[in-house]
């Protein structure tokens, strides 16, 4: 029996000895976690501390900035500043407007081309040996002829030959008729105060008319589409096209006085263009047209920021 009790209490002896070693290697180890627990405590609340520092020095500089900036704007440089704006933007209306008046009345003086003053001797070669001019007409643009001839074909073929020369846009419109003697047999000259009779009966009078090969003239003004206004952007472009030949127009966005522009419709001597002509010139990015007579092209633009107006038809 005394055997038996001596086992059981190493036993239990043991057991107790285990046990307190572990609870100790417990507390190490819980003692240790909290230590780290601490460290990033007071590491969490030193980042946060510094964030606080930070945005407090950064606010504090933006205060000063702002600070400073009212002080700036504030000052007599800029008190007037406004005013000053709004007296530049008046100028430059005038000075737009002023602009424009000068470009129209270029405008009008670009339109009046000169006679061709070497189609008299054109004329003279072209005239067949059967007939003669007794009148003709030059101006700008047009070319009327008179006279007479013995054969009936004649002014055709002097159609031919001025044509040869490049000096009708389009074939020229011709009457021939025949002439009576009656009328044109004789023919009476008051400064000689002479009669001259024509022996020959048959014979015949024409007239031809016909537009000369010259310039269109193609004027290109850019408006602001905003609603109550009639701001010109920029000064008014004038072309000089040969007529017949085709011409391009660079409709792209631009900026005028700081401001950027769109184009919200076009209008051409104040037809204006359809929308499925005006989507397919915006696609191409330019306006194509052929010069048949002089013409005036109404660009409108609209701020890109703003609505543009509705467009009033006419």
């Amino acid at each position: 029996m005394a055997k038996s009790s001596g086992v059981s209490k190493k036993l239990l002896a043991k057991k107790d000895m285990n046990f307190f070693a572990e609870f100790t290697a417990n507390a190490a180890k819980a003692a240790r976690m909290l230590g780290y627990g601490v460290a990033a405590g007071v590491l969490v609340v030193f980042v946060v501390l510094a964030f606080i520092v930070a945005f407090f020095i950064r606010n504090t500089i933006i205060k000063g900035q702002i600070r400073d900036m009212e002080n700036l704007l504030a000052s007599e440089a800029y008190a007037s500043l406004e005013a000053e704006y709004e007296r530049l933007k008046e100028q430059l209306n005038e000075m737009s407007n002023y602009n424009y008046a000068l470009t129209q009345m270029r405008k009008t003086v670009d339109e009046i081309d000169a006679a061709p003053t070497d189609l008299p001797d054109v004329i003279a070669k072209c005239i067949p040996s059967d007939s003669y001019i007794s009148h003709y007409l030059i101006t700008s643009s047009q070319l009327d002829l008179e006279g007479y001839t013995f054969v009936y074909f004649s002014p055709a073929e002097m159609i031919y030959l001025l044509n040869q020369k490049n000096v009708f846009t389009a074939r020229p419109s011709i009457q021939i008729e025949r002439a009576e003697a009656e009328s044109s047999g004789e023919e009476y000259d008051p400064k000689t105060k002479t009669t001259t009779v024509d022996v020959i009966n048959t014979y015949y009078k024409f007239t031809i008319s016909g537009m000369l090969v010259s310039n269109a003239h193609i004027n290109i003004i850019r408006y602001e589409d905003i609603a109550d206004s009639t701001k010109v952007l920029g000064m008014v472009e004038s072309r000089s096209v040969k007529a017949g030949d085709s011409y391009d127009i660079d409709i792209t966005n631009f900026t005028y006085a700081g401001v950027e522009y769109k184009l919200t419709k076009i209008y051409v001597d104040d037809v204006i263009v359809d929308e499925a002509s005006f989507a397919e010139i915006v696609a191409n990015g330019k306006f194509t047209d052929v010069a048949r007579k002089n013409a005036e092209v109404k660009l409108y633009y609209a701020p890109v920021t703003a609505q543009a107006a509705p467009a009033a038809q006419g």
